[in-house]
């Protein structure tokens, strides 16, 4: 009976790029789930990291203050208030 390494949560956190496709893999996988290319983490070169893109010259990183996660959870959190105020005039307000 042949066992397999189950990978801990920090190699499943480590991603690499395919030499082939570039897109990103997990550094424990032997081939692209992709492209099928045989992947080897250790031969393939770090990529360079990109630069951070700024606001102004003074080199203070440029950061959005509501993305549109945000704005999901806003909207989320306004339809849920409406529809508690809803059930509650259909509960009691029938009683009336």
């Amino acid at each position: 009976m042949q066992r397999y390494a189950i990978p801990t949560v920090d190699s499943l956190l480590i991603m690499e790029h395919c030499a082939s496709c570039e897109r990103e893999l997990a550094a424990h996988w032997n081939f692209c789930v992709y492209c099928g290319r045989p992947f080897a983490a250790a031969t393939q070169p770090k990529p360079a990291a990109a630069p951070i893109e700024t606001d102004s010259g003074h080199g203070e990183p440029r950061q959005r203050k509501y993305d549109g996660a945000f704005w999901v959870g806003v909207g989320m959190g306004a339809l849920g208030l409406v529809l508690i105020v809803y059930a509650a005039v259909q509960i009691y307000g029938s009683q009336v």
